[in-house]
């Protein structure tokens, strides 16, 4: 028998393509929470400097039974963040993801957001304390069930007395789960009517009364059939009242799942939004010269 048969498929083209290209460093880190070890995902810019300062941009997702950090190989919208606009980008699995075993992922039941806001919590933690992350540019997104918890994250009102994220986006947010498919939210919160306080606990707009002055992008397409627009103008409603600043970018008669145009529109915006957050430079202090201290 040979040692080898034949092979099916070699990508030559995407290993000669990824070669001539500068790639994000991609490292994985295990972060301990209570009895865990759960698995952190880090991508820096291809050429990175210890002593230099980056932004960092959680991105969540969080879907109880899902996993985020994977090593499938990917070039999206977060490549871009990283090698064009010198980002830091984490993803992290925490409690509630899926193929860790099933006590991690039913913690969250009843409880959907409060774990899993303190674990992402717990991963930015552990960025920040790194010299190489500028504190001042901090900033997160989410998706679907991600966009619920970038937005429970971002708006965490009077909980939070340090701000710590600069800027967030939320595409497809849920914001009330008496507004979602009854499958999922009664599998995570009961059945709506026997435990209403379940329901009451979880929606976003109890995290909007106090918001701070970070910049919040939503994005939603009005006919989405899988999260309706609902959730975002219930939303809306709650972020006038508590006057946050807050922008809307909508796509008229959309469904949930875009074209391949419609993407490129959608991520060129999240890719501005988080560019034009992340301009500012970071405040380093500068020590006194002899000229200043004379004066004084």
């Amino acid at each position: 028998m040979k040692d080898e048969l034949y092979h099916l498929e070699l990508n030559e083209k995407v290993q000669q393509t990824v070669a001539e290209r500068q790639m994000p460093i991609v490292e994985y880190v295990d972060v301990k929470i209570h009895d865990y070890k759960l698995p952190m995902q880090i991508l820096k810019p291809a050429v990175f400097v210890e002593n230099q300062h980056y932004p960092l941009l959680l991105v969540v997702d969080g879907t109880p039974g899902t996993q985020s950090v994977t090593e499938k190989f990917e070039v999206n919208w977060e490549s871009v963040m990283v090698s064009s606009h010198d980002t830091i980008v984490i993803k992290f699995d925490g409690r509630g993801s899926g193929f860790q075993g099933t006590k991690l992922l039913h913690d969250v039941k009843r409880k959907l957001g409060v774990f899993e806001e303190k674990d992402q919590m717990e991963a930015v933690g552990k960025m920040l304390g790194k010299p190489y992350v500028d504190k001042l540019r901090v900033a997160v997104f989410g998706k679907d069930y991600g966009g619920y918890l970038s937005a429970y994250i971002l708006l965490s009102g009077e909980e939070n007395k340090d701000e710590i994220f600069l800027c967030g986006a939320a595409l497809s947010p849920l914001t009330d789960f008496k507004l979602y498919a009854s499958a999922f939210s009664e599998r995570y919160l009961g059945l709506l009517g026997i435990d209403n306080k379940a329901y009451e606990i979880t929606k976003l707009s109890h995290r909007v009364m106090s918001t701070k002055d970070q910049k919040f992008l939503i994005i939603h397409a009005t006919a989405d059939e899988k999260i309706h627009f609902q959730h975002t103008a219930d939303l809306i409603t709650h972020l006038i009242k508590a006057k946050a600043n807050y922008s809307l970018q909508i796509y008229p008669d959309e469904g949930h799942y875009f074209s391949p145009a419609l993407e490129q529109h959608l991520y060129k915006s999240v890719v501005s939004f988080f560019a034009d957050c992340f301009k500012g430079q970071d405040k380093v202090p500068v020590a006194p010269t002899k000229d200043d201290e004379d004066e004084d």
